[in-house]
Formats: C-alpha cells, sequence, structure tokens
C-alpha cells in the first residue's frame, strides 16, 4: 500500500476571497480531501513546509492544530499497517470520521465482535476468540470490568507470562495476542477508545514468530503411507485413502474435502470454493494407480446412502446448522487422526500425520519440484504470498548442497 499525507492550501478560491486549507490523504494514487478549520491568503501560507508562516496572526497556535490533524492520519495509517487489513479511502474514511458506537469495557466489546462472527458463521474465528477471553479472564478475573486503557503494554507483558507460565509457546501466545490487537484496532475505529491508548505501538507481536515446526512428510515417508498393508488395520482404510485423496487434491483442507460430492468430479476435474477463504479454485485429480484405488474404495464403501465422495456427512450440508456442521466435521476429523497415528506409528514416520501435514506435505513437495510459491499460493487458495511461505519447510544442507554443486 502507497500513502501519503499531507496539509495543502486549495486553490479553490472561496467568497470571501481566501483559500481553504485541508488534510489531504492519497491512497494508491487515489485522494480524499478533510476541511480543517482555516482557510487563508496565499501570502500566508508556506508551501514547502504545509504550514503557516509567521505573517500569519497566531500562526504557532494555528501550526499545532494542523500537526495535530495531521498525526490523527498518519496513526490510523500506521494501525492499518500493523494490522495487515485491506487499506482503501473508504476505511480510513470511517476510521477518521467515525460513527459514535456504544461505549464498552474491553471483555464485553471483545464478547460483541465473538458474537458477530457467529452471526456472519466464522465459527473458527468465533471459536479462537472465545478461547482468548477464557484465558484473559484466567489470568485475571477483574478483567472484565477493565475499561480499554486497562489493556496497556504492562498489562500484555503480565498476561504473555502468564501463558509462558502456563506451558503456552509463542505460536499460541501470538494467536492471543493477534486476537487482542485486532479488538482493539476495532474500538479505534468504533471510538471505543483513543488511539492514544494503543498498547501495540510497544508491544511487537513479531517477537512471537517461533521457528518452523516440520509438519511435511518427506517423499520417502509419503511413499510409506502409499504402499501400506492394510491387511491387520482395515479401520484405517477410510483415513488414509482420505488423507491421500487430501493431498492428490493439491492439498484440500478436511472441511472443503468433506463436502465434496460425486456430482462435482467430470472427469477427475472439479471446482470448489475454499470455506476459510472463499477462493475459488479448480482441481484436476492426478490420473494414477493410487487415485483410481482411492476413488474405487470410496464408491465401494457406502456406509449409508450420501451424495457426498467421503463418509463424514450423513445428510445434505443444508439440514445441518453451522455448530451442528462443525461438530460432526470435527468430530470425524479427531476419529481419522487416531487412525493415522496408528498407521504412522507403524510405518516408522516420526514426523505426526493428520490433515495439516497432507496440505505442508502437498506445498512443500510442490517447491522442491521447481514449482514457484506463488503458483503454491495459487493451488492452496491461499489470499497472502506470507501464508504460503509458512507452509513451506526450509531445504535440509544435502539438498542445498545439490542445488548449488553446478551452479557455476
Amino acid at each position: 500500500m502507497k500513502a501519503s499525507i499531507k496539509i495543502i492550501l486549495k486553490k479553490t478560491k472561496l467568497s470571501n476571497g481566501t483559500y481553504p486549507i485541508n488534510l489531504r490523504i492519497t491512497i494508491n494514487r487515489k485522494s480524499k480531501f478533510y476541511k480543517t478549520p482555516y482557510n487563508t491568503l496565499p501570502k500566508f501560507w508556506n508551501e514547502k513546509t504545509s504550514e503557516f508562516n509567521s505573517k500569519y496572526e497566531n500562526h504557532l497556535q494555528s501550526n499545532r492544530v494542523l500537526t495535530s490533524i495531521r498525526q490523527k492520519a498518519s496513526k490510523i495509517v500506521d494501525i492499518m499497517l500493523e494490522d495487515e487489513s485491506e487499506f482503501t479511502l473508504d476505511i480510513f474514511d470511517s476510521l477518521f470520521r467515525p460513527k459514535e458506537i456504544e461505549k464498552l469495557n474491553f471483555i464485553p466489546y471483545f464478547k460483541k465482535r465473538k458474537d458477530q462472527f457467529l452471526e456472519a458463521g466464522k465459527i473458527s474465528s468465533r471459536d479462537s476468540y472465545n478461547d482468548t477471553i477464557s484465558a484473559l479472564l484466567r489470568f485475571n478475573p477483574k478483567v472484565m470490568d477493565y475499561p480499554f486503557t486497562n489493556i496497556n503494554y504492562s498489562f500484555l507483558i503480565d498476561f504473555e507470562g502468564y501463558l509462558r507460565a502456563n506451558d503456552c509457546h509463542d505460536g499460541g501466545i501470538g494467536v492471543y495476542m493477534r486476537n487482542i490487537r485486532a479488538v482493539y484496532n476495532d474500538g479505534i475505529k468504533s471510538q471505543a477508545v483513543s488511539s492514544e491508548a494503543y498498547p501495540f505501538k510497544d508491544y511487537r507481536i513479531s517477537k512471537l514468530k517461533s521457528s518452523k515446526i516440520k509438519r511435511a512428510l518427506s517423499k520417502h515417508d509419503l511413499q510409506l503411507l502409499l504402499d501400506y498393508e492394510f491387511s491387520t488395520k482395515k479401520e484405517g482404510t477410510k483415513a488414509l485413502y482420505a488423507y491421500l485423496l487430501s493431498f492428490y487434491c493439491r492439498g484440500m483442507n478436511f472441511t472443503d474435502l468433506a463436502e465434496l460430492k460425486w456430482d462435482d468430479i467430470e472427469f477427475s476435474n472439479f471446482s470448489y470454493t475454499r470455506n476459510k477463504t472463499k477462493v475459488n479454485l479448480n482441481v484436476k485429480i492426478p490420473n494414477n494407480d493410487h487415485t483410481k484405488k482411492i476413488i474405487n474404495y470410496f464408491k465401494a464403501y457406502r456406509p449409508y446412502n450420501t451424495d457426498y465422495i467421503l463418509p463424514i456427512l450423513k445428510k445434505d450440508i443444508n439440514l445441518y446448522t453451522e455448530e451442528e456442521l462443525k461438530m460432526r466435521k470435527k468430530s470425524v476429523l479427531n476419529h481419522y487422526g487416531k487412525l493415522l497415528k496408528t498407521i504412522s506409528l507403524d510405518c516408522g514416520i516420526k514426523t505426526k500425520v493428520n490433515f495439516y501435514t497432507a496440505r505442508h506435505t502437498f506445498a512443500t513437495l510442490s517447491l522442491k519440484k521447481g514449482l514457484s510459491t506463488v503458483m503454491i499460493k495459487q493451488a492452496l487458495g491461499h489470499q497472502s504470498i506470507k501464508t504460503t511461505e509458512t507452509y513451506l519447510e526450509d531445504f535440509c544442507t544435502e539438498e542445498l548442497d545439490t542445488a548449488f554443486e553446478n551452479i557455476i
């Protein structure tokens, strides 16, 4: 995002012969103007410094007011950049001239935003907010009555210390802090709290970035799963074949895989919209012996009549409530996870095998095969390249040695 903020003397002459002084905000080459309390003549204006010159009566006081207006706009830009949100003139306008809303303390405001996620059908976000609220109340029950201003730098440091003392690591702490930051930013937008109190100017979430946890299987480990003999663990077939189907469908997320119908597949091609990001994806299932075996297995394995490929949803998705759908998927996912754990132990695989692993494995093996990060981002249906990069495992020393051996 490119943004500039400047106080300018406009060239539009007013009826009294003076010219208006405006705040000009420019985002991605589009500009919007905001009135200030002042109009003046060009002889009293310094174009280079964007302020009144010494010839203007009370120029020092007037320049302090203009500086305050400019600083307010600059803080809004900084907050939006910190929040990593899409930034447009309309969004800036809503922050610079927000509508009055009900004034709430921090936790009641947090709960209100949590409930809005539920109304929007964003169950995972609702649960994440609920977990953060619960952690805050365990840390200090009095936080229920705290205004926003009590959630300051010292509070965040103490909360982080409490989380670490209870075996929470950087990744989990980062989730809690990002949720708190998002609610605080939203509170500033809604004028529930002033931007002057913003604690994340000093508390940096970026320090919580932990080293990557290995989640991708090696090509060797993946082959062990492909060659697995089910003679003694037939119950695990459906779990492993669902896992492998996720891999072959370009790392398709479990919640999306559960909704895949037989009618969706046409000559191994299908399209779907990711539940999480709402990105539309087109997929072609590779035509090989493994995928044929998987598809034929699910055609034969029909524990109940359903239009869905996997035996997960027992009825049409529209007959479930949002909560029922989430719980049904979660229940099956946990069951499949236990089956996959047993199979991976049989194979001697040290990396944890779950449906996140299938997605990470697809991404990492694609990278090592030479596909660009941009292509992998598109295949996974990510909205940001940064998200894709977190999926990619680092290359081992031997792979780097081989890659650079003949570079000259």
